[in-house]
């Protein structure tokens, strides 16, 4: 079934999950998604890894136009399972999450009201603490249930150390506070684990850099300069396509990430919007 854009363009939707190994997280994830009120046409779960818990617990789901994308595991590959998963993807539109991440039923809508094409639509995410992590991995919580009461729930949150809490309060888009003080809002970065945009757009500028080898920078600070430099505005979804992260430790605290620096610095002086590394393999000076 083919929906219409914010700027009524009918189109057809992908959502694409980044995965490792976290199965229950995944399943609140899957959970939350088929309870949208607007369903996507496609969905990809993109692992970096072949975990076989994974691999069996998606080959036990009956979920229609369910992919299921690995790749060896070798460390962290994200980029290249994403480019993957775009090559696969049959839909006109693309929405990206993290396998980590819990949406608000309203998410889809609200990427959906706000996508046009040449324009990436990101949103934020709140992190929740432990405690309310354990509550909804054990189904003592449903997602409805803490997005319809997140704003009394304001004092237990706080002291499960919720961390940008204001990021999970729904506000509706067609309504008077959104237009008037929340799009107006600008925005100088993208999140990679909430944003969406045209599958053309995203092609345009090859995709992922798949140079990047190390989490954190290759996933969202690439692609945000990238797709501004090419053209593409990147705009604000914030409080109207929530996503609820589940708290879990940093899994990269040792990790260099100075050498994504140099790989970002490097592509930023040239200003090399279209990535040599990408969907394609271009070489120095080629164009797609």
């Amino acid at each position: 079934m083919k929906i219409k854009d914010g700027k009524n363009n009918y189109m057809t939707t992908t959502i694409i999950i980044s995965v490792y190994k976290n199965v229950k997280a995944l399943k609140l994830v899957l959970d939350s998604i088929l309870n949208q009120t607007i369903n996507v046409n496609e969905i990809i779960v993109s692992e970096d890894g072949q975990s076989p818990e994974m691999k069996e617990f998606i080959d036990s789901l009956t979920i229609p136009h369910l992919i299921h994308l690995n790749q060896e595991d070798l460390k962290w590959r994200k980029n290249i399972a994403l480019n993957k998963s775009i090559k696969k993807a049959s839909g006109d539109y693309l929405i990206f999450i993290d396998g980590d991440v819990v949406l608000h039923k309203r998410f889809v809508e609200g990427h959906i009201y706000c996508s046009k094409p040449k324009r990436v639509c990101s949103g934020k995410r709140v992190e929740l603490g432990p405690n309310y992590t354990q509550k909804l991995l054990a189904h003592e919580l449903t997602i409805d249930e803490l997005s319809d009461s997140f704003i009394r729930r304001i004092i237990s949150l706080h002291k499960d150390n919720v961390r940008h809490y204001e990021d999970g309060i729904y506000i509706n888009p067609k309504g008077f506070l959104y237009n008037k003080i929340i799009q107006k809002k600008h925005i100088n970065y993208l999140i990679g684990c909430n944003f969406s945009c045209y599958k053309e757009d995203m092609e345009s500028i090859n995709g992922f850099n798949e140079d990047f080898k190390l989490p954190s920078v290759g996933e969202d600070v690439d692609i945000n300069w990238r797709f501004r430099a090419s053209g593409i505005e990147v705009i604000s979804c914030r409080n109207i396509a929530n996503v609820y992260h589940l708290y879990h430790k940093k899994g990269f605290n040792n990790v260099d990430l100075g050498i994504n620096d140099k790989i970002l610095k490097e592509a930023f002086d040239k200003n090399r919007y279209i990535c040599l590394n990408g969907l394609n393999k271009l070489k120095e000076g080629e164009s797609l």
